[in-house]
């Protein structure tokens, strides 16, 4: 499975630039941005990404929530979905894992670290 349309849900504006930078034009990723979880609820079923790297900490409506409701749904149980956080303990990790997140990448990300979380995501869903 080729990634090419990816979603990145975050609240912050810093890392949706740093998102762009590196998805859109280092990787060279049609890049589709949603500011919190209800927001990445319309963009995704309107856009249908290929993957999505999602941002635990978010008012409202928060990363593992967010990724429970995909799952939840036969349309997106099987879509590649990372989470994002600056928190990297060990139970962290295990929360995410346990809503359903594929991988688990802790913030600031690099290209490097997101290439890598791509090609894994490819190969977890052939």
């Amino acid at each position: 499975m080729r990634l090419q349309r990816i979603c990145i849900v975050d609240d912050s504006g810093a890392m949706q630039s740093l998102a762009n930078r590196v998805f859109a034009q280092q990787l060279g990723k049609e890049l589709v941005v949603a500011t919190n979880g209800f927001h990445a609820l319309e963009v995704i079923l309107e856009q249908e990404p290929d993957a999505c790297f999602i941002d635990v900490e978010m008012p409202e409506l928060n990363g593992l929530q967010l990724v429970s409701i995909l799952r939840a749904n036969p349309k997106f149980e099987q879509m590649p979905i990372a989470m994002l956080s600056s928190a990297a303990s060990i139970f962290d990790r295990e929360k995410g894992l346990i809503a359903g997140a594929d991988l688990y990448l802790t913030k600031p990300f690099s290209k490097d670290s997101i290439e890598q979380a791509l090609r894994e995501m490819e190969v977890l869903h052939e």
